[in-house]
């Protein structure tokens, strides 16, 4: 199969799948044996598991974390947010890093 033509394999056939996997077949390995029988698709599994998670998987993952960060949101106070700042890293901003400035020219 050339590239490209597995991922334009799966989305020409993202209806039936969805009509599928709303009916039960919530497995990919086995919604990949159903359309492999019934649609005849030509892809191997491997590349049907990337693009079915991509499309069903991730999907139900970011509606859960997006509600749960929507109640968290809601149950917090409504008070500024109070960071601590260490300076014991060393990654600390030095604006004279790297330059040739004297003490003398600075106001």
């Amino acid at each position: 199969m050339k590239r490209g033509f597995a991922k334009i394999e799966f989305f020409a056939n993202l209806e039936y799948l969805k009509q599928e996997y709303n009916k039960g077949y919530v497995v990919s390995k086995i919604l990949y044996e159903k359309a492999k029988q019934d649609k005849n698709i030509s892809m191997v599994y491997s590349q049907f598991n990337k693009y079915f998670n991509e499309v069903f998987k991730n999907k139900i993952e970011k509606r859960e974390i997006t509600q749960e960060n929507n109640q968290s949101l809601a149950l917090e106070n409504k008070e500024p947010i109070k960071v601590k700042i260490d300076t014991k890293s060393k990654k600390v901003f030095d604006a004279k890093f790297g330059k040739d400035i004297k003490e003398d020219d600075l106001l």
